[in-house]
């Protein structure tokens, strides 16, 4: 494409040029035919026509011996020096015509000299043989007249020349200028074939597939042939399409993992709801044993502790340790381990929920009220025991306050380890003794 691009520009260039230089040449020839050659004829033709004036004015002269016939003779000569000059000037480029135009004027005074002048002196002193100076002055005469016909044919022969060149430079223009169109429209069909072989038709074969791979067949394959420029974009576009292919599988594969992973975390969070609720039940049992047997409440603390070691780490497990919010509603939360405290021991506990509870809160945060909450009924409701437990838990100001009012233990050691367990959890807490009652707070921040 480059070359035959090329090769148009060069022939563009080459007619222009070829044909500049013709038309210039040709006008230039014309010009000096029309300028030199044109005007030499015409004043070869009226030095001609002088010669004639004078040997008719010399003949009527010598005939009639008439001064008058002598007009013509001098006005005719005054002429031929003017002519003479003006040819000069105008043949001055050639050296024939101007050698020629010295023979004519060698004849024409060879003429003057030989009959002209004597004819004209024997006149006037009637010395004069007539015949003899009329067949001198014929022959000088058509020495002269044959010296202007050698001169006009030459001039003529130099005019024809000039226009012989002139319509051939044209000629040759406009066949430089037809030869180039011709080869133009040769390279342009040349370019039309191949722009269709090489180029329309690769690009063509390419927008098809491209468009079958939008419009969904992917398994498709893209052709990476033609113009480096076409090759080039159709591996592009075969390799994109392959990218595409490779992240639907990707895509497809982690859509099945996130499937089976929501179907195992679904079944892990109901079974740990269930094993947690069955863990806090058998925490409170062992609570509630330590109460009714002091003699081995240090081993049935012991082993409550352990059982809230492994819910903490079962919680972990289900739930993460992250500070996200979970989802975790800790108002129903609490409620419903009062309702199973309610089905286990028979006892209902006054319960006063203030503040947003139900919103989403961390997971770890819910575990350490729900475990502390744990332990205070563990060690305020033992077996026979009636007396009103108050349990009021409030949300404000950033902090979850937990407040756990019940009958005062027998011993200060299960309330010792009451405020103890309650640190544990991450928080801080308080305990006390008033009238009989015990009233643990435990405040953690959200």
């Amino acid at each position: 494409m480059y070359a035959i691009v090329g090769g148009l520009l060069v022939l563009l260039a080459v007619t222009a040029v070829a044909t500049t230089v013709s038309r210039l040449y040709a006008t230039s020839v014309g010009n000096h035919v029309r300028d030199s050659l044109r005007p030499a004829q015409q004043s070869a033709a009226a030095l001609s026509k002088d010669y004639v004036d004078m040997e008719t004015g010399v003949r009527g002269f010598i005939l009639t011996h008439d001064d008058r016939f002598l007009g013509p003779y001098e006005s005719g000569r005054s002429d031929v020096v003017s002519r003479d000059r003006g040819l000069r000037e105008l043949l001055s480029f050639d050296g024939p015509s101007l050698r020629l135009l010295g023979g004519v004027d060698a004849a024409a005074q060879a003429w003057e000299q030989q009959s002209i002048m004597p004819g004209i002196a024997g006149v006037r002193d009637g010395t004069l043989d007539v015949a003899a100076n009329a067949e001198t002055g014929r022959e000088a005469f058509d020495v002269v007249r044959a010296r202007v016909a050698d001169l006009q044919s030459r001039i003529d022969e130099l005019t024809a020349t000039g226009l012989g060149e002139s319509t051939a430079a044209t000629n040759t223009a406009n066949t430089i200028t037809i030869t180039c169109a011709v080869l133009a429209l040769i390279l342009g069909a040349i370019i039309v074939l191949l722009l269709r072989n090489s180029l329309d038709a690769p690009l063509r074969r390419l927008v098809g597939q491209v468009r079958q791979v939008s419009d969904g067949e992917l398994d498709r394959g893209v052709d990476a042939g033609g113009p480096a420029e076409i090759a080039e974009l159709g591996r592009a576009v075969e390799v994109m399409r392959v990218r595409i292919l490779s992240e639907i599988d990707r895509a497809t594969e982690v859509s099945q993992q996130l499937v089976r992973l929501e179907e195992t975390d679904r079944i892990a969070r109901e079974l740990g709801d269930t094993v947690l609720k069955r863990l806090f039940a058998i925490g409170l049992d062992l609570q509630s044993a330590a109460g009714r047997f002091p003699a081995a409440r240090g081993v049935f603390t012991s082993a409550v502790g352990d059982l809230d070691q492994a819910i903490n780490q079962l919680r972990s497990s289900l739930y993460g340790h992250t500070s996200d919010l979970g989802g975790q509603a800790l108002g129903l939360s609490v409620q419903t381990l009062v309702s199973d405290l309610e089905t286990e021991l028979g006892v209902v506990p006054e319960l006063v929920l203030t503040g947003d509870l139900d919103g989403r809160l961390p997971d770890e945060v819910v575990a350490e009220v729900l475990g502390v909450l744990t332990d205070a009924m563990g060690v305020l409701l033992t077996p026979g025991v009636r007396e009103l437990v108050e349990i009021g838990l409030a949300r404000d100001d950033g902090m979850i306050r937990l407040r756990v009012t019940g009958p005062e233990p027998e011993s200060v050691e299960p309330l010792e380890a009451l405020g103890e367990r309650a640190r544990l959890h991450h928080g801080d807490a308080r305990t006390r003794a008033t009238d009989g009652r015990v009233v643990l707070e435990w405040w953690v921040p959200v």
